[in-house]
């Protein structure tokens, strides 16, 4: 049907560029569905829950699954809030709202994504979503050293979005949630850059996390 689309839109290719650009659009649809068994965009449910011990990622393929998954974690930090409640008898949303109401220090940042389907194989073995998992070694011992004066300021006086994993960092890579760009080191800047080109939102840089030829990769 799409062939066939694009076959009846060919002649009139040139009055308009709307026109142009459908049957570009049309080509590239059918190209991927050569190509990949799913050749259409999955919906999934995000969540970062940053706590005292770093960031938890909460993912599913349902808002009820999503939110199932952080009321599960604020029933497990419930006695921090210091609310008499027996948080099994409430229901997941007015957990979730009352627990970070109440609980400043933790903050809830959540969204509706689409995974694109894979069209080809990647050599690197990059992991890739919503999110590009990088090693650490693609930032220099000097900028590792400026992460952790930053995370030792007020969330909104850092110059990215960041929080500590423990094993790395995860960091927002939209340029709208950057302060002070001239602040980020080059080689941090570069990384962000390598992520949002590869349309993730996020970069995780993890000591265990695969390393690209195309970053340059520091010893330390």
């Amino acid at each position: 049907m799409l062939a066939r689309t694009k076959a009846a839109l060919a002649p009139h290719a040139d009055a308009s560029t709307g026109i142009s650009d459908l049957i570009a659009d049309l080509e590239a649809t059918i190209g991927r569905i050569k190509l990949t068994p799913v050749p259409w965009p999955v919906p999934v449910y995000l969540a970062l829950i940053g706590h005292g011990h770093g960031t938890s990622v909460a993912a599913a393929v349902s808002h009820k699954g999503l939110l199932d998954q952080v009321a599960t974690f604020c029933r497990s930090q419930w006695s921090e809030i210091n609310d008499r409640r027996d948080p099994a008898g409430l229901d997941d949303s007015l957990v979730v709202r009352d627990y970070f109401n109440r609980h400043p220090e933790d903050q809830l940042v959540s969204r509706m994504d689409w995974i694109e389907p894979d069209i080809g194989y990647d050599p690197e073995r990059l992991e890739i979503g919503n999110y590009l998992a990088l090693s650490s070694r693609h930032i220099s011992w000097p900028t590792t050293l400026t992460i952790d004066e930053w995370m030792r300021r007020e969330p909104s006086d850092r110059p990215v979005s960041i929080a500590d994993t423990h094993y790395g960092w995860l960091i927002c890579t939209i340029p709208s949630s950057f302060g002070d760009r001239s602040a980020i080191p080059d080689d941090l800047t570069d990384t962000l850059s390598f992520a949002q080109e590869k349309g993730c939102d996020y970069l995780i840089l993890d000591r265990d996390a695969s390393t690209t030829d195309r970053l340059p990769c520091f010893e330390w």
